[in-house]
């Protein structure tokens, strides 16, 4: 899993993004920091790049969804967060589980949409995370 995550990392040909680069956008996917810190840091590491350089996987999903739950990040963070990493060009999910990310990132980012960001919803999308990955 570790070699297959650090292959997905490398850059498609054509791409130049250094390593400080790679592991700012690696830090907005697990939420290392804080979001507007990381969002303004990730948006100028990704500059008019459109290729894919990191990919969101279900545990990163999830630790972010711990990090909502135990009071860490607000709903309006999550929802930022999700609203972000959907759209950031350089941002991509891992394919394997890509049906399901794009859902959590898409209702997550949207709750006007579907459900209300809380507790009850955080809590239905780890089970459904969980059972994705096995």
């Amino acid at each position: 899993m570790k070699l297959k995550r650090d292959l997905e990392m490398i850059p498609p040909q054509g791409v130049m993004v250094d390593q400080e680069e790679t592991q700012t956008l690696l830090d907005l996917i697990k939420l290392n920091g804080h979001l507007d810190d990381l969002i303004s840091v990730a948006r100028s590491a990704s500059g008019d790049l459109i290729d894919e350089v990191v990919f969101l996987d279900p545990e990163d999903a999830l630790g972010v969804l711990r990090k909502f739950l135990s009071g860490d990040i607000s709903t309006q963070e999550l929802s930022k967060w999700a609203e972000f990493v959907y759209f950031l060009d350089t941002i991509g999910v891992a394919e394997e589980h890509q049906d399901v990310l794009i859902q959590f990132l898409f209702e997550i980012s949207t709750p006007e949409l579907f459900f209300e960001v809380n507790r009850e919803t955080c809590l239905r999308w780890v089970s459904r995370l969980r059972q994705e990955i096995g």
